[in-house]
């Protein structure tokens, strides 16, 4: 049985608990209903003591168990916090504790936010690779200065430890994680299903320093490159030559390794950067186009409409709709 697990504590969001474990629910039950032949999940939730506890907003989640409980998690989701994170990290010092206890005896463990301060304040994180939520960045780099912080990614893994900037991002490594146990057919019903605001990318949708599912170390090296300055418009010629390859190599290459052509793979990386931007900016549109690297917005948005399915606009109101929705369903809560 995998163990997933969710520690409630009262600075944090809410709904970076209640949206993971729904998806995750619904592909178990999806799971059920097809047959397939795979050990279920305990999707459960831990605190300072057995009860009720209340985040941020006052919403109210059970915890089912105790940090002192003898359960060894597989892995653990830890929600976003609201205020002053260093606050919210030295005021759960049971939180800290475990969560090390648990990473020691073999637990994944996702960060969200400004969370991963309970990582980079236990030393997890120390010489690796790690993101935050874009308002905190330069506050991390001043408290955690042994932090690798990459300003760039919206997701990151190293050693078993991910990190994803924001709630939406979370949702983007669920559906990634879930893809990875149930299969792309769930994954993708589950997507359909929950929220059309999730990227439509099924592969790995976080960046890890070294290892980008592949062992071609020089294209790895490549990738790595673009990641770096993904928002400049470059072509594939001074691409290849940062690898000291030539052009046509580099492209049989690249698409050896990762199954694309290097254009239609760094094409993706705008892909999923602009729909970050359109959901979590004011940008216009083609502020978001030169920002992703795209010198005519038109062709952005003609891309755009043909890879995502709906224009910049659609989406975008589409997103802002559904947030406006939530929001008021919060408040008459």
């Amino acid at each position: 049985m995998l163990t997933i697990a969710f520690p409630l504590f009262e600075q944090m969001l809410v709904t970076g608990v209640s949206g993971p474990t729904e998806m995750w629910q619904a592909a178990e039950d999806l799971a059920r209903s097809h047959r397939q032949s795979i050990d279920p999940s305990n999707i459960c939730t831990f605190s300072q003591q057995q009860g009720l506890v209340k985040g941020h907003g006052g919403i109210k989640l059970y915890a089912d168990h105790a940090y002192h409980d003898d359960v060894q998690c597989d892995l653990i989701v830890v929600a976003p916090m609201w205020g002053n994170p260093r606050v919210g990290v030295k005021r759960n010092p049971e939180l800290r504790e475990w969560l090390s206890k648990q990473y020691s005896g073999g637990a994944r463990i996702v960060a969200t936010g400004t969370s991963v301060c309970f990582l980079a304040e236990l030393g997890l994180l120390n010489g690796l690779v790690a993101t935050t939520h874009w308002y905190y960045f330069e506050h991390f780099k001043r408290f955690y200065p042994n932090v690798e912080l990459n300003t760039h990614q919206f997701i990151t893994h190293a050693k078993g430890l991910y990190c994803a900037g924001s709630i939406n991002s979370l949702s983007d490594l669920v559906l990634y994680l879930i893809r990875e146990r149930y299969g792309q057919h769930i994954a993708g019903i589950v997507e359909r299903h929950f929220s059309h605001e999730i990227n439509r990318i099924f592969e790995q949708p976080y960046f890890t320093k070294g290892g980008l599912q592949h062992h071609d170390e020089e294209i790895i090296a490549a990738q790595e490159w673009a990641m770096s300055c993904w928002n400049e418009d470059f072509s594939q010629k001074r691409w290849s030559e940062q690898v000291g390859m030539s052009e046509r190599t580099f492209s049989r290459r690249f698409k050896q390794s990762t199954g694309m052509t290097p254009l239609n793979w760094l094409r993706e990386v705008k892909m999923q950067k602009a729909r970050e931007l359109l959901r979590a900016t004011n940008l216009t549109i083609e502020a978001i186009a030169e920002h992703t690297g795209f010198l005519d917005a038109a062709y952005f948005s003609r891309l755009f409409k043909k890879l995502v399915s709906i224009s910049p606009k659609q989406y975008r109101k589409m997103v802002r709709d559904k947030l406006f929705i939530a929001q008021q369903e919060y408040d008459e809560g």
